[in-house]
């Protein structure tokens, strides 16, 4: 049996709520938006995908060893944007800007310890951020691109990143239910 998992910060509740009303001011009759359910928003760190059972135990201790490693650090969710930027829209998300560069070690943290266990390194440039909705098609791409720029410079919320979360994500037809099986505290905490 195998596991769909991934790892994420979680972001608070006031966050969810700011981020979920930007959202709700994107929707249009016109457009097939999969909209993230607001307890399934989180900073997604590094996806692993189909892990097997008998292997989630070492996941969750490489994971708890990269995270013993890096101080704790503090994040900020601002903007939403329309990915990718130009062309056919495929999602929209809210950016994470973390200027200590704490987070981005983390992720470096996270790509040594898990390589050994076969997960492969990304091949894109680490860009957290937190998905709002996966776009299935658009009516008018300008203008969902142009509700998104209202919020261009705003401030959903800012928090501690204390442990990361390690999911398993079981899908269903009313969408996946996420489910954390470890948090392990970052620097030991």
């Amino acid at each position: 049996m195998v596991v769909r998992t991934f790892l994420a910060l979680d972001i608070a509740e006031a966050t969810r709520d700011a981020l979920v009303a930007a959202a709700g001011e994107l929707r249009d009759s016109r457009s097939k938006v999969r909209w993230v359910a607001p307890e399934n928003l989180h900073v997604t760190v590094k996806f692993l995908g189909d892990v097997a059972e008998d292997d989630v135990r070492g996941v969750c201790d490489a994971v708890a060893e990269a995270a013993r490693a890096v101080e704790p650090f503090d994040f900020h969710v601002r903007e939403l944007r329309c990915m990718p930027p130009g062309g056919k829209v495929r999602m929209v998300w809210a950016g994470v800007d973390e200027p200590s560069g704490r987070l981005a070690e983390l992720f470096g943290k996270l790509e040594a310890v898990l390589e050994p266990l076969g997960f492969p390194p990304e091949r894109r440039s680490f860009s957290p951020h937190v998905t709002l909705g996966r776009v299935k098609f658009v009516g008018d791409p300008r203008a969902l691109r142009a509700a998104a720029g209202r919020y261009a410079e705003e401030h959903f919320g800012a928090q501690r990143a204390e442990h990361v979360a390690v999911y398993r994500s079981e899908l269903t037809g009313q969408g996946p239910i996420y489910s954390a099986m470890a948090r392990p505290p970052i620097g030991g905490c």
